[in-house]
């Protein structure tokens, strides 16, 4: 079988087994994903953070045996717990003459109710029909209604489609907690949809199911335990950005409000050092370190690790070109020894000037530069050449940082997987497919890629073929969803980053189904004249808090 057909029946498949799952009686605890961000306000239900959340399908109605496709999601933040429906029905029930909230008795609706934890006792419901009228109170096991009582902080979307209808809202957790519902430590939870036919007729629907044989959501066992999770799948939530971003914006202040943990420093080794020891980029550490962000520096640092000065000395350490000619231009020649040694001693001087606080580190070949052509070097490929190189300068890295791990970069030239050379202990796999496309998903496997340069197929196929050299679960893909450089084709005045959730969504998902846990981005370009620009980055909230909340 193909491995990217593979791979798709592999997420089809896990997302079944936890939709699946959910209504079987030993229903077990619900796990709520966490974001820090929040959708736009009036955007709830067309928030693109609903793409990467799980849905909980396959309601049943255990006292007429029939089932239903009703799916159901849900999310917090640190204020609000948000929630939505989405329904297939072919005839709606709705009362024309609305009067007050009871007229929500007799009529198609989605129902949720909030318990604390332990045996069933006072609880709060809301039961919201599809035109935006909701029918709440608060209830005293064993049915015991006080309907004066009513949210005050619950607000949601609807809208009606051909095929059904979607409600979409949140509640605060104050209001919840006042209640006894600590959505954070542990509550009950009961999640419901009823269905009205025009004769009458209605069909109950559970999230969970139930033995019983009336028909009676307001009972202990319909009810299930939930809480918040604040772990989600990527561990590295990241941004890359260039000093001179840095320098003009408050990043860390940023990152944080968009649920970024990881930012990355560029471009050039000396521009980063300089930055990092002025006074902004202390100020820059600190606020990292104070948000509880970490910080790496991704560099083209060949310039730097064998400076072109020595080239009189010895030419022998420089890469020779495809006429027979060496040459300091770009790189070095991995079959010198003497090159070896000075580039290794060199990176563990940096490392140590320039500490990861993740313990991760990024010495790259120069940006898209040939390599070496010399007898001895043309008898490997790009990236084992590069990954000759990088074997030498883990070892001389960990001589200053016994946890460091140098990035193996997977781009240009170094796209194909070493073959001949194996890597060192250390070496991490750093993914970046420049050449795809963003407006379309890496599963769209026929997409042609950035001007027709690489396919999304060939980017699997390479994704694939390095994954069986370098280990997944220390990977990072480095990428380019929000890289406002690339968008403007290196110039300035900047363009306004065309952002595109729907592919991005299933981006996360592809990367996920292989194991990698580590994503960052480019975002070059988002300096201050960017953002005064192009206020109201969406593209940031929407970046974060799907690899948050994606699980």
């Amino acid at each position: 079988m193909n491995k990217i057909l593979s791979l798709a029946l592999v997420l089809l498949s896990a997302s079944a087994i936890i939709s699946c799952s959910r209504n079987e009686d030993s229903f077990g605890e619900y796990l709520i994903p966490y974001s820090q961000t929040a959708p736009r306000d009036g955007m709830v239900l067309e928030s693109p953070l609903w793409k990467v959340i799980h849905p909980v399908t396959g309601f049943h109605a255990p006292w007429s045996g029939l089932d239903d496709s009703t799916s159901f999601k849900c999310f917090a933040t640190d204020s609000l717990f948000f929630f939505r429906f989405d329904v297939v029905e072919g005839s709606l029930a709705l009362v024309e003459d609305f009067k007050d909230e009871m007229d929500v008795g007799p009529e198609d609706r989605v129902e949720i109710f909030f318990a604390p934890t332990g045996e069933l006792g006072e609880y709060i419901g809301a039961e919201m029909d599809p035109a935006g009228r909701v029918l709440d109170y608060e209830c005293t096991f064993y049915r015991q209604f006080d309907y004066s009582w009513n949210f005050t902080t619950l607000s949601y979307s609807h809208v009606i489609s051909g095929d059904g209808y979607s409600v979409a809202g949140c509640v605060s957790r104050e209001e919840l907690e006042k209640h006894g519902v600590d959505i954070g430590k542990g509550f009950r939870m009961g999640v419901f949809r009823a269905d009205f036919r025009p004769d009458g007729e209605v069909t109950w629907y559970s999230m969970k199911g139930t033995d019983d044989k009336k028909p009676d959501f307001h009972q202990p066992k319909v009810f299930f335990d939930a809480r918040v999770d604040k772990e989600g799948f990527f561990s590295m939530r990241g941004a890359v950005l260039s000093v001179q971003d840095l320098a003009s914006v408050d990043w860390p202040a940023i990152a944080h409000q968009n649920g970024i943990n990881t930012i990355g420093t560029h471009m050039k080794l000396g521009e980063v050092m300089d930055f990092m020891q002025s006074d902004k980029g202390r100020h820059f550490s600190e606020e990292c370190r104070r948000l509880g962000i970490e910080v790496e520096h991704q560099l083209h640092a060949m310039a730097e690790l064998l400076p072109r000065d020595l080239f009189d000395e010895d030419p022998s350490m420089f890469r020779m070109d495809a006429d027979g000619h060496r040459t300091p231009d770009s790189n070095c020649c991995p079959y010198s020894e003497k090159a070896l040694e000075i580039i290794a001693a060199k990176a563990a001087e940096f490392a140590k000037a320039l500490p990861a606080t993740n313990h991760r580190y990024y010495f790259w070949l120069d940006d898209g530069a040939p390599v070496c052509f010399c007898p001895e070097c043309s008898e490997y490929s790009a990236s084992e050449q590069a990954l000759i190189i990088e074997n030498r300068m883990i070892k001389a890295i960990r001589e200053v940082d016994p946890e460091a791990m140098l990035a193996h970069l997977a781009y240009h030239s170094t796209m194909e997987p070493p073959v001949k050379v194996k890597p060192e202990e250390g070496i991490f796999l750093e993914f970046a497919p420049i050449e795809r496309q963003w407006d379309r998903p890496l599963t769209d496997l026929d997409a042609p890629g950035r001007k027709g340069r690489m396919a999304h197929r060939e980017v699997i196929e390479l994704l694939e073929a390095n994954l069986k050299v370098f280990p997944a679960e220390t990977a990072v893909v480095l990428e380019y969803w929000l890289d406002v450089s690339l968008a403007s084709d290196w110039k300035k005045p900047a363009v306004n980053l065309p952002w595109h959730p729907g592919p991005f969504a299933s981006d996360l998902a592809t990367y996920a189904g292989y194991g990698i846990r580590n994503v960052t981005s480019f975002a070059v370009y988002m300096d201050s004249t960017y953002f005064r620009s192009f206020p109201g980055q969406q593209c940031l909230s929407d970046y974060g808090g799907m690899l948050g909340l994606y699980r």
